[in-house]
């Protein structure tokens, strides 16, 4: 009996030691990312916004590569958390971008006469080979009446067009707890 105890017990240790490195070995292939990040090289969005307006966010971003996947959102309103969105990349795209975003941001019912401060919205690329591009920050002041200003160069000419378009419910409410209504 000893013997068969010792045979079981040494091969449920190489099991167990097999099953270790190769879980190690396929967990780290998984996380490494492959070939090249992207590098968004311009971008631009306006500083004020009115409520429940579309907020247009100017990219320009190439990878080497060619396997740009998706432009990942972070919005955020100070410590109350953030919200992250995708907006996948077209296939022809995938090596080059050159357009806009529509950034919707919806702030409830009642609550367009109301300021709210700031709120950011970080945007970075992934690509296929799980490499992330460089992050660009862009700070918003929401404000009644607020129209967004044309872009700068290279943003201003005809060939610019929509990479695509998202949205995020900041559910805000007015600083002082009022419910919107003066």
């Amino acid at each position: 009996m000893k013997t068969l105890e010792k045979l079981i017990l040494l091969l449920s240790l190489m099991t167990l030691s097999f099953l270790i490195v190769g879980c190690t070995t396929l967990a780290e292939k998984q996380t490494e990312p492959r070939g090249s990040p992207p590098v968004i090289t311009r971008s631009f969005a306006s500083e004020e916004l009115s409520h429940n307006e579309a907020w247009k966010i100017y990219l320009e971003a190439n990878d080497p590569d060619g396997d740009m996947r998706k432009i990942v959102a972070v919005s955020s309103r100070g410590r109350r958390g953030s919200r992250v969105k995708y907006v996948g990349i077209k296939k022809g795209d995938g090596a080059k971008l050159f357009g806009y975003l529509d950034f919707m941001i919806w702030s409830g019912i009642g609550t367009e006469r109301n300021e709210w401060g700031e709120l950011t919205l970080t945007l970075f690329i992934r690509d296929k080979g799980g490499n992330t591009s460089n992050r660009v920050v862009f700070p918003l002041a929401l404000s009644p009446g607020v129209k967004q200003g044309p872009p700068p160069s290279p943003f201003e000419t005809a060939q610019l067009r929509k990479l695509g378009s998202t949205w995020v419910n900041l559910a805000l409410r007015p600083p002082s707890g009022r419910d919107g209504k003066d």
